[in-house]
Formats: C-alpha cells, structure tokens, sequence
C-alpha cells in the first residue's frame, strides 16, 4: 500500500505534478486487495464521482509504472502497486493462477540485481512474474 504523502514525492522527485486524476487513480489502486484491471479500476473511481475514460486510466497507469510505483501483471493485462522501494533490481512477482492473487517479494527482487554491463543497459522496473500456486491454494 502507498500513501497519498509517497506519491506526491515521487511525483516531485520526477518534476511531474501530481494531478487529481493521477492521485484518485493511485490511492484506488493501493486500495485494492489484489492486482485490478483498468475497466474495474476505471469502475471504481467513477463510483467515487469521477468522470474519467478509460484512457486517462491506461494513460495514469502508464505514468505510475514509470515513475515504478506501479506493476502491470502482462499475463492477466491487471495492475497492482509496488510494494517495494527500489532501485536497479527487477521486481519479481509471484501470480497463483487457482486465487490470482498476486504478491511482490522484496527478497527474491533485491537479489536479482541488474549485472553490470558494458554492451547493455536493462530498462529499471521491469517485472518478472513466476505462475504457480500459493500457500493457500496447493
């Protein structure tokens, strides 16, 4: 979960400003138990009385994601929140695919840093999503 004072730093940190679509579209993805899709997220917020689309949801999403305080889950096109304070490391996800339930591990992520490499430079917050079964499930 991330707070509305964490997004607004990072925000800052960026020189990007922290609109209201973009702090109503975070604090409802934080919100959220397990990873969304944008439709629901874009539900959601409408609930609340915001009259957004469906692209400034993917458009938001997109921007939290760059500034890596979001994940997209590529198998099952869902977003969730980093739960993690990173840098150069790829943020390994474990997706059960009985509960699809999703959670980040900040051990396994901090372990698999980027090697140092003369010929290429890997993009930072990339994901790498491991399917399989939680504790719950098998």
């Amino acid at each position: 979960m991330i707070d509305v004072a964490e997004a607004m730093s990072k925000c800052i940190q960026f020189g990007k400003s922290a609109t209201q679509q973009r702090m109503a579209i975070i604090e409802e993805l934080s919100n959220s138990k397990n990873s969304i899709s944008a439709y629901d997220l874009l539900e959601q917020v409408q609930e609340k009385g915001y009259a957004y689309n469906i692209s400034t949801i993917y458009r938001v999403l997109d921007f939290w994601i760059e500034l890596g305080l979001a994940h997209k889950i590529e198998s099952n096109n869902t977003y969730l929140v980093c739960n993690d304070s990173h840098h150069n490391h790829f943020h390994v996800l474990f997706h059960c695919l009985s509960c699809e339930k999703v959670e980040e591990s900040c051990k396994l992520s901090k372990k698999a840093m980027f090697p140092n490499m003369k010929n290429f430079k890997p993009i930072e917050n990339q994901v790498v999503e491991l399917q399989g079964l939680c504790k719950n499930c098998f």
